[in-house]
């Protein structure tokens, strides 16, 4: 225990000179062993809880009861404090004299309160802290309580007898051991490692091994493989390490109980349990940041959750509150954060925090027990209940200034901040030496400071002071080390040292753990977007499993932050870093955002984030690429635009918009969904739900439409390069289904539907219950290929694969009047590169050669007509009913790539961008055939889009000017642009005319808002 009890030495006569003779009555005191051992055990030199239960074994019939004990240790060991037991609370301790080893413990209840103390065949237990002498190379197996322990009633003056003095033993041992266990989360048959440090705390060598470890629960526990160096020599003052790869071969919590000993078995290390570890496939690991909290500190509980299913996606996870364990109390600050979520899919986390504050008096334990539930296919599923380290009220405790250290490292100075909470100034603080074979001291070595002055011996380094660290105060103890050894895992070392408040009382044992690196970096957060807005920066990320922490550099410009951080160094908000600042810092935290307020707007920023582990290692910070993150704010005034979301990948293909409610779009290979907030703006532009990942890289923007029963409920259909189809929920983007078994090969064009709900009578007799989503593969063979799925499972209706099919890159277009699909392919395995289908049963209906098509089909409603762009210049019109070109439009003269996009309908025309940097306006004529109306100059123009507001009508298109151009419609007029960057490709614009939004794609990773008109 860290703490002590500050009881003066205490005038002991009256009370070891008892008023009458001892009576001839008994009591009984016996050591207890820890879960799993058949003795006690206490480590020599070593801050050791040796348990001892008292029982009333009096015979007599009369009342008389045991309401004091006081325990007298032997000779060499230094008594630190002690405690009654949790489980008989009603005691206290009397007194403690360091000089002469005594505890004494009376009961609480006092004399005229019933129950006081113990009854006949009563028994309670106590917890003495002692350290035991270091004078052995072996263990000693018959320490035992010297002589002066006694037990009386204080109250009537019994006086008990005590037979079992001298047959009563614990032993006294030299080795202390450690033990961490990562992962902590895994599925039934996965490994986990257990790393097991070994101290020496005799007075010579021994030869020690580790033995298989056992289970703690009802989980086995398989040892797959150890160190192959299973004996290793371990001098005094130094350290072993031992590994052991467990395999759990059941579901549930566990922990693995570890025994070391030498390879005679002469000395025996306590039983050491590793923290829990949870088993199955919803499954969690409690953590604490504070073990050692003083009175009023707020300490955080933390949940990490983990689906370790490769099948299962739950949604609604949310945690139960915590239970409190132990004697301290603790009132809850916040939490749960966040308070749920909504699905884990397999193989992804969740992190929940609360902070409590906690109270009670020196030694009041604390410990949280959580769980996690959650929903599996609409029924209720609960996680094991699991716990989190255990912690103390203190009132002394250290702070290291390095909590973890690369070995690569050479010429480091610790820091040792001791602070004291206690009742009395600290004149001594004494470290002992760590494990001499991983840290080597500098010639340095420990530097004295003020009035501290500091003296070497063989066990460590003691710094003296006539003032000492006051009540309330702190000081700060440094030491060089020179290096440090490499190990093969990170591998945690303890750092001990002993205060010291003056002759007469007893020494404090505090510690604190420094971590060696083996790995110097963690992994990165996840999906890292940003929405700049008016004054401000919001980032959002995905934890990591591996994660305690976060920091964010913001740099201004373009150049992403050109400093990491370096592992192990706390920063502070506003600290510099090469071209950067810290601009965000948490630490044993659940956070995933943060919103950065000093910035500028119409500055340009650029962030990176570093997911930090609990050992303070930062990870690579390259999210969403290691040129990090762009992000302007602006002021929300015409013009500048109302939001943009930052994705640090091409987004320039059109968002699709749900009227009034939001858009969505892609990058990469995620779907993205952000949300239209006209009376909010703090909320304007926010993530309708996180970016949900494919596959691989989505080259094309998809349909949003109803699915056949299901009311009020919007569905993405989507596919990916790896050709795998999907269709998402548009709410909360969550799969309906992904179908990864029909080796499409690359989908890169617009997906299409067929939606019963708007089908002609020979649909609904072909499908009664069905929607068909439609796909096109775009591979370099031949065998590319058309399918239709069943929009609600992912099954197979049909499939085109005729063997001459071009590879499909652009949309395709059902007509629903005719159940006909129109398929454009590219040219080179056949020159019949329009092919029209039967929509119900995929059986090709006609096919024309028209050149390279690139583009998507889409449908002229006015004319009704079919409109086709070919990659040559040229634009069809094609009679649906005929499947003969009705009129051809030479737009470019050219056997190059002409346009930038597909005509799009406009009236009976359409406007076409062309790649020499023209938007043309094409109407019929009086022999319907298209002519030119006007032209508008536009740098690398993208595809338009049409915006009629009472009564005037304008057409807006990208440019790679990075701008967007509004156009008037009749003339083409250049009637007004806004600008959404520097000089780049934007992407085609979309509108939503129901709120006056304009919502378009960058290339440099945003997707920005705009009111229009301009």
């Amino acid at each position: 225990m860290s703490n002590a009890m500050n009881v003066r030495i205490l005038a002991l006569a009256a009370v070891l000179l008892p008023a009458v003779g001892f009576a001839q009555t008994t009591w009984t005191v016996r050591p207890i062993p820890a879960a799993g051992e058949n003795a006690a055990r206490v480590v020599m030199d070593e801050a050791s809880d040796l348990v001892l239960e008292v029982t009333n074994t009096s015979t007599t019939v009369n009342d008389a009861r045991l309401s004091e004990v006081s325990f007298v240790l032997p000779a060499g060991y230094q008594l630190l404090n002690g405690l009654p037991a949790e489980t008989n609370p009603n005691w206290k301790v009397e007194y403690v004299d360091a000089n002469e080893r005594r505890i004494t413990f009376q009961s609480t209840l006092g004399c005229v309160d019933d129950g006081r103390g113990l009854a006949r065949t009563q028994s309670a237990r106590f917890v003495l802290s002692v350290v035991g002498p270091s004078n052995r190379a072996t263990d000693n197996a018959t320490e035992r309580l010297a002589a002066g322990t006694y037990a009386r009633d204080q109250c009537d003056g019994t006086n008990y007898t005590n037979n079992s003095l001298n047959t009563t033993y614990w032993t006294r041992g030299i080795l202390a051991t450690n033990v961490t266990l990562l992962p902590r989360v895994l599925a039934v048959n996965g490994t986990t490692v257990a790393r097991v440090v070994v101290e020496n705390r005799g007075t010579g060598s021994a030869t020690v091994t580790m033995d298989d470890p056992a289970s703690t629960t009802s989980v086995p526990l398989t040892t797959v493989s150890k160190d192959p160096n299973t004996n290793r020599t371990v001098a005094m003052r130094t350290a072993g390490v031992f590994v052991a790869n467990l395999r759990p071969t059941a579901a549930g919590a566990v922990a693995a109980r570890i025994r070391v000993r030498t390879t005679n078995s002469g000395s025996n290390a306590p039983l050491v349990d590793s923290p829990m570890a949870d088993v199955g496939n919803l499954v969690a690991a409690a953590d604490m940041d504070i073990v050692d909290a003083f009175a009023g500190d707020q300490v955080a509980l933390r949940l990490t959750v983990f689906n370790a299913s490769t099948a299962n996606t739950y949604t609604q996870v949310r945690p139960r509150a915590p239970v409190l364990l132990g004697n301290a109390t603790a009132s809850l600050v916040s939490g749960p954060s966040p308070e749920s979520v909504a699905q884990l899919a397999p193989g992804a986390s969740a992190q929940f925090t609360w902070r409590y504050q906690v109270s009670g008096s020196p030694g009041a334990s604390y410990q949280f027990r959580a769980q996690v539930d959650g929903t599996l296919n609409g029924s209720a599923v609960a996680g094991d209940a699991v716990t989190a380290r255990k912690g103390r009220i203190v009132e002394h405790r250290v702070r290291l200034s390095q909590e973890t250290m690369s070995t690569a490292a050479t010429g480091v100075t610790v820091a040792y901040t001791v602070q004291n909470r206690g009742t009395l100034p600290i004149y001594e603080v004494k470290l002992f030496k760590p494990a001499a074979n991983y840290f080597a001291v500098a010639a340095s070595g420990p530097q004295p400071f003020g009035d501290w002055n500091v003296y070497t011996d063989a066990a460590g380094y003691l710094w003296e002071s006539e003032s000492g660290i006051p009540v309330g105060g702190e000081a700060t103890f440094r030491i060089t080390y020179s290096g440090f050894t490499a190990v093969t895992a990170d591998t945690a070392f303890r750092h001990r040292l002993e205060l010291n408040q003056g002759w007469n009382d007893p020494r404090i044992r505090v510690e604190a753990t420094m971590t060696l690196l083996a790995v110097t970096a963690s992994p990165d957060v996840g999906r890292l977007t940003g929405v700049a807005r008016d004054g401000s920066v919001t980032l959002t990320w995905d934890n990591p499993f591996n994660h305690g922490g976060t920091l964010v550099l913001r740099a201004e410009g373009t150049t992403p932050p050109n400093t990491a951080p370096t592992s192990g160094v706390r920063y502070a908000v506003g600290d510099v870093l090469g071209n950067a600042t810290v601009a965000y810092t948490d630490e044993f935290s659940s956070a995933s955002s943060m919103t950065d307020t000093a910035v500028t707007n119409g500055t340009t920023y650029t962030y990176r984030v570093f997911n930090a582990d609990d050992e303070l290692r930062y990870g690579p910070g390259n999210q969403p690429t290691s040129q990090g993150l762009l992000a302007t704010p602006r002021a929300r005034v015409a013009g500048n635009p109302l939001w943009c979301y930052s994705v640090g990948f091409d987004s320039t293909l059109q968002p699709v918009t749900e009227l009034g409610v939001g858009i969505f779009s892609s990058f990469n290979d995620s779907v993205l969904a952000t949300l239209t907030n006209t009376t909010n703006p703090s909320e304007d532009g926010a993530e309708r739900f996180r970016p949900v990942k494919m596959t691989a890289k989505i080259a094309t923007r998809f349909p949003v439409v109803p699915l056949l029963g299901r009311p009020g409920q919007q569905w993405i259909v989507v596919g990916d390069q790896n050709g795998v189809p999907a269709v998402l929920n548009a709410a909360t983007g969550e799969f309906l289904w992904r179908n990864t078994t029909l080796d499409l090969g690359n989908i890169s064009s617009f997906p299409v539907t067929q939606l019963l709900d708007y089908a002609n009578p020979e649909y609904r007799t072909t499908y009664s219950n069905v929607d068909l989503a439609i796909f096109a593969t775009r591979n370099t063979s031949a065998q590319n290929q058309v399918v239709a799925l069943n929009a609600a499972t992912g099954q197979l209706i049909w499939r085109y694969r005729p063997g001459d099919l071009g590879m499909v890159s652009g949309g395709m277009l059902v007509d629903y009047t005719t159940n006909r699909l129109y398929v454009a392919t590219r040219s080179g395995t056949s020159t019949a590169t329009l092919r029209v289908l039967n929509s119900l049963t995929g059986a090709e209906v006609a096919r024309l050669s028209l050149g390279d098509l690139e583009f998507g089909v889409v449908r002229n409603a006015t004319s009704n007509q079919i409109l086709v762009t070919a990659n040559d210049g040229q634009v069809y019109g094609v009679n649906p009913a005929t499947f003969t070109t009705a009129w051809t439009v030479p737009v470019r003269p050219t056997t190059a790539r002409a346009f930038t996009h597909f005509a799009r309908p406009l009236g009976r025309g359409f406007v076409v961008s062309t790649a020499d940097g023209r938007v043309e306006r094409y109407e019929m004529d009086a022999t319907n055939v298209p002519v030119r109306l006007w032209d508008t100059g536009i740098a690398g123009p993208a595809g338009s889009f049409t915006l009629n507001q009472n009564g005037v009508a304008r057409i807006y298109v990208g440019s790679s000017d990075g701008k967007v151009h509004q156009l008037e419609l009749e003339t083409g007029l250049d009637s007004g642009q806004a600008t959404v960057g520097p000089a780049q490709p934007i992407g085609t614009p979309t509108i939503d005319h129901t709120v006056g939004r304009l919502h378009v794609g960058t290339s440099d990773g945003r997707i920005c808002a705009f009111a229009v008109p301009f």
